[in-house]
């Protein structure tokens, strides 16, 4: 009896999360506390064997079609004037006005699950560690909603990214038993048994820790939850797992900060307080930090040892953080805890000194900002913003104020942000995941070196100087911004790459480009016949041109400038082109000047992240000239009018290939 009457007593005094009292039922409640009273949880024990604690995952392994179902790719670059121009129906191409530095791109946006009764679930959580993100989802009820079972919805999404440019899911496991808020991903262990605890809340319990056993970094089918209890608390709103013990936050009204021994997941110590919003640890050892923040207009952060003892070592008043019922992220990162405070910003600390050490202040964002999640890479601080979507910001030695280098807003609310694999991931509740990428380094051989402005040094005199009509020629055939698509669909019909019939030398001549971009250009090789099936079957790209831009336009290439390619090519043997758009970014601004770009197009269209063809190739016969074309903005994208980046081809003996075959220019 007692048991039971501790049961209605916590679900009807803190559970306010998911309820509204009836005046009958208060009654009675008044009545059973008057005459039992209501008492804490104290710290126990658990069996965790017992059935009731023992929860079946629904796991759906179909993840083509769940990737068909929730997952959108762009591929689109960020923050570009350029590239966006052709979105709105302007076109500047004579600015030469991109960013610089770090390119930034919006890989694909993955919808948020949606349950019967069209009940959306919210993103609350993303993990990342290896090949792997895992999404947590709960849902949020709409306010004042009548506590039910029917509330309680939790899933977890496993993408596979070991593709960055194109993540799929690869499986999901949901349960109506609880909301599942935030999530610890276990840094400890064999990949084959790695644990992953989520923080939820529970219909049956209130706050609880959910530990699930990951196989190889995915949900084993036929897996189950195991479900621990924190002492009190309705929600379980943060995880961080440091030395010998998992740490939970929980609850708003009554909670605190509760100590597992993560072997068993044995409660056993606690620290009760109400505004527990968030848990972090300053490193994965034993004497290490663990961080809990308290939330409200007297948030501060409680900062205790790592041990059998959990010792309270500091205090940091942290000042208001508004909403309270915002999310309030915290990371710890080299003895500093950044924290989230809503309206009020991003603030730092150093957990020894308690010193204020980096802001970003509301004066830095738009009104509408509210600061939910932070996270940080080796250059980069990333801020969740709510409404005002993302901010990257830097640090600038010896400034407080961190530095805003560019806000992405795209009209949802950033709630949760993580980093992983060059990857942005951001948490935005109903509206699902956005999945963004810090462009890395090309994957290429450079023939040889070049200058400041992407220049080869080996140059070399042009065995065919080009003919006087031959530019005339082009712009009747690919007048400047027409659709070649629809003026001239005879075009598309024709071969996309050169084959070799007898051993020859290639040189590739800049002619002329017309792209706001600074691209890069290269080749590949095959046998023919045996084109490549993914990126992952070409081991050869060479890259020729760094800056394929004119002088005076971005680059210094002058009409004319040619380029040899490494050695003589086989009979047999045939030759692809590939533009990596905008991979030029200059030599302050990467290692070689160089990056990924935002996308590679190849000649070969099966390649190319649309599945279409971005480049053609001519025959002008008059002057005895095969030509290449790129259009290098990613189709659908762009005017399509494949004259942003012209090269010649000189073949060596010219009888090596088959010029017949090639689109006809100049008649």
């Amino acid at each position: 009896m007692a048991c039971f009457l501790q049961y209605i007593c916590q679900k009807y005094t803190t559970d306010m999360k998911k309820s509204i009292i009836k005046p009958a039922v208060m009654i009675l409640l008044l009545f059973v506390v008057a005459f039992y009273g209501c008492k804490k949880d104290e710290p126990v024990n658990q069996d965790q064997k017992s059935i009731e604690n023992e929860i079946a995952l629904d796991v759906y392994t179909d993840g083509a079609q769940l990737t068909k179902d929730r997952i959108i790719y762009y591929h689109e670059p960020l923050f570009d004037d350029y590239y966006n121009s052709f979105l709105d129906g302007t076109k500047f191409k004579e600015s030469n006005e991109v960013i610089e530095g770090d390119l930034f791109m919006l890989i694909a946006d993955v919808a948020s699950p949606v349950r019967s009764g069209s009940r959306i679930l919210s993103a609350t959580h993303v993990a990342v560690e290896g090949d792997h993100a895992y999404v947590s989802y709960h849902y949020n009820e709409p306010n004042s909603a009548p506590m039910s079972a029917e509330l309680y919805e939790g899933q977890i999404d496993v993408i596979n990214i070991e593709d960055p440019t194109m993540p799929v899911i690869e499986m999901s496991g949901n349960t109506n038993r609880a909301d599942f808020n935030t999530m610890f991903l276990d840094y400890e262990g064999l990949t084959p048994d790695r644990k992953l605890w989520l923080g939820a809340s529970d219909y049956g319990v209130g706050g609880a820790v959910f530990e699930l056993g990951l196989m190889d970094g995915v949900i084993p089918v036929g897996g189950e939850l195991q479900r621990f209890k924190t002492a009190s608390g309705s929600s379980v709103n943060g995880l961080a797992k440091a030395g010998d013990w998992l740490y939970a936050t929980a609850g708003r009204t009554t909670g605190g900060s509760f100590s597992f021994e993560a072997d068993d997941m044995s409660l056993v110590g606690s620290n009760e307080y109400s505004n527990a919003k968030y848990a972090a640890v300053s490193g994965p050892e034993a004497m290490s930090k663990h961080v809990v923040l308290r939330s409200g207009n007297s948030a501060e952060l409680l900062v205790y040892n790592v041990s059998e003892g959990h010792e309270l070592i500091n205090t940091i008043d942290v000042g208001s953080i508004q909403p309270e019922t915002g999310k309030s992220g915290i990371l710890v990162k080299e003895d500093v805890c950044w924290v989230s405070a809503g309206y009020n910003g991003l603030k730092a600390f150093n957990l020894e000194s308690g010193e204020l050490v980096h802001t970003l202040s509301p004066a830095s964002m738009v009104p509408e900002a509210v600061v939910n999640g932070v996270a940080m890479d080796n250059d980069y601080v990333y801020v969740a913003a709510g409404s005002a979507g993302m901010y990257i910001c830097e640090i600038v030695p010896g400034q407080a104020e961190l530095l805003v280098v560019e806000r992405y807003d795209y009209g949802a609310s950033a709630n949760y942000i993580n980093v992983g694999n060059s990857l942005i991931f951001i948490a935005n509740g109903k509206e699902g995941l956005k999945i963004l990428r810090r462009v890395p380094p090309g994957d290429y051989e450079i023939i040889c070196d070049y200058d400041e402005k992407g220049v080869p040094f080996c140059i070399e005199e042009n065995p065919d100087p080009l003919c006087p009509d031959l530019m005339g020629h082009l712009d009747v055939a690919l007048p400047e911004n027409q659709n070649a698509l629809i003026a001239h669909p005879e075009y598309f019909t024709y071969p996309k790459t050169l084959v070799l019939s007898e051993e020859a030398t290639v040189y590739i001549t800049f002619i002329d480009e017309g792209a706001g971009w600074k691209n890069s250009l290269g080749t590949y090789t095959y046998p023919a016949g045996e084109p490549p099936v993914s990126t992952d079957d070409i081991n050869n790209k060479l890259l020729v041109y760094p800056n394929a831009s004119r002088k005076n336009r971005g680059g210094d290439l002058e009409p004319g400038a040619t380029m040899r390619l490494l050695g003589s090519y086989p009979a047999g043997t045939t030759l692809g082109a590939f533009l990596v758009a905008h991979s030029w970014v200059g030599l302050d601004n990467a290692p070689g000047g160089l990056t990924e770009g935002f996308f590679t197009h190849y000649t070969n269209e099966n390649l190319n992240i649309n599945g279409l063809q971005q480049s053609l190739i001519f025959y002008d016969e008059s002057c005895d000239a095969i030509i290449l074309t790129f259009e290098d903005n990613k189709i659908p994208a762009g005017d399509k009018d494949f004259n942003d980046c012209i090269f010649k081809v000189i073949v060596d003996p010219p009888s090596a290939v088959d010029v017949s075959q090639f689109i006809p220019l100049g008649e």
